[in-house]
């Protein structure tokens, strides 16, 4: 008997063996925990650089928002001047025809006509008063528009100097927006070539995974039947014996998940291909207690944002399992270090067929992935 089953062991390992050998390994492939560090780095990078190019673009549209003000202002002075030399000119024609209106005897309207015409001296001084003043009046006129005329024209010099050391800041800024601009490009490169490498590293792992798991369960079903054949045949010589090899304890022996509301798979699904950024619950981007937090508040259904909470909440309502036998589809399904439920770090939503919904990592974003319940896993089960 004990042979019997060391040969049926050593078949499922052979079995096993052959399994995982026909998925594609690269040769001295980079572990996909460095991969993904070298992702997590890049895509890190790739946000400072998008900052950077961010506060650049906008310094740049400032400096051509203020070389527009500029450009504008030179133009509404060299209207202003235009319109001064008008003014200027008219000025100069007025107080030279009244100049030599006061040589014409014969115009009522000059001032050597108002001083002839006087009847007397108090008249007299009163009339030259005012044939003075009406030439001076004239006079400072054409001052004024000559001394604002000459403002204006330093003003024009001014901005032109103003105007020229701008466009020299504006097409500096472009330089470097520029350069900012193909660092983020060659970051992008980098860093899609990179996400891409890691989604399909993650990909062999993850069919190895599932490979390994059917692989032990078959074992672990083999080892039952081979268990359960041996305590029909020992019957007889055990009495009263009960040993059937159960190897289950008290945490595991739940089977009731709870009532997880099915319907949260499809909004779940419909995340798919979305991107992962730490501390976001959707609608475009889910770090992974993010997407389940968003996936139940469509349902109207309050969940903490949190992987801890979230577990928290399924093992305080007793609906933790810790089979895929018994989850149900809309069932959240929790990682721990060293699967423990106290240090608990990632969630994803189960699906069904032994698969479930993630949103996995900044360089792979939310995907489906085959549920391994080995090593880490800490049991799932419905927060309703």
């Amino acid at each position: 008997m004990h042979s019997k089953h060391t040969s049926r062991a050593l078949t499922l390992l052979v079995s096993a063996a052959l399994a995982l050998g026909t998925f594609p390994v690269s040769a001295l492939a980079t572990p996909s925990s460095e991969l993904q560090a070298q992702v997590n780095e890049a895509y890190s990078t790739l946000t400072q650089y998008a900052n950077e190019l961010e506060s650049a673009s906008n310094e740049l549209y400032q400096l051509q928002q203020d070389l527009e003000s500029t450009q504008h202002e030179i133009a509404q002075t060299e209207d202003d001047i235009a319109e001064l030399e008008v003014k200027l000119e008219e000025g100069q024609e007025k107080l030279s025809e009244r100049l030599a209106e006061s040589y014409k005897q014969d115009t009522s309207s000059s001032p050597l006509s108002v001083i002839v015409g006087a009847s007397d001296f108090e008249e007299l001084v009163t009339r030259f008063y005012y044939a003075n003043r009406m030439i001076d009046y004239d006079s400072e006129l054409v001052e004024e528009v000559k001394s604002t005329r000459e403002e204006l024209q330093q003003r024009r010099e001014d901005l032109a100097e103003q105007e020229a050391e701008q466009q020299q800041l504006v097409e500096e800024q472009e330089q470097k927006t520029a350069e900012i601009q193909a660092k983020v490009s060659e970051q992008q490169a980098y860093y899609e070539g990179l996400d891409s490498e890691l989604q399909q590293q993650l990909a062999e792992e993850e069919a190895r995974r599932a490979a390994e798991e059917a692989a032990r369960q078959e074992a672990e079903q083999a080892d039952r039947e081979e268990q359960g054949n041996n305590g029909d045949s020992n019957a007889d010589n055990s009495g009263g014996n009960s040993n059937g090899g159960d190897s289950s304890n008290n945490d595991s022996s739940n089977t009731d998940s709870g009532n997880a509301p099915s319907s949260v798979v499809d909004i779940a699904l419909a995340q798919v291909g979305k991107g992962y950024v730490f501390a976001t619950a959707g609608p475009n981007t889910f770090d992974c207690s993010g997407l389940v937090t968003y996936c139940y508040g469509q349902m109207g259904i309050s969940i903490t944002h949190s992987s801890q909470a979230q577990y928290n909440i399924v093992a305080g309502k007793g609906h933790l399992v810790y089979s895929t036998s018994y989850l149900s589809p809309g069932d959240l399904v929790f990682w721990g270090h060293g699967g423990s439920g106290s240090a608990i770090y990632h969630v994803g939503i189960y699906i069904g067929g032994g698969q479930y919904v993630h949103a996995s990592s900044p360089g792979v974003g939310v995907v489906v992935s085959t549920l391994y319940t080995g090593g880490n896993f800490a049991g799932g089960g419905s927060p309703v």
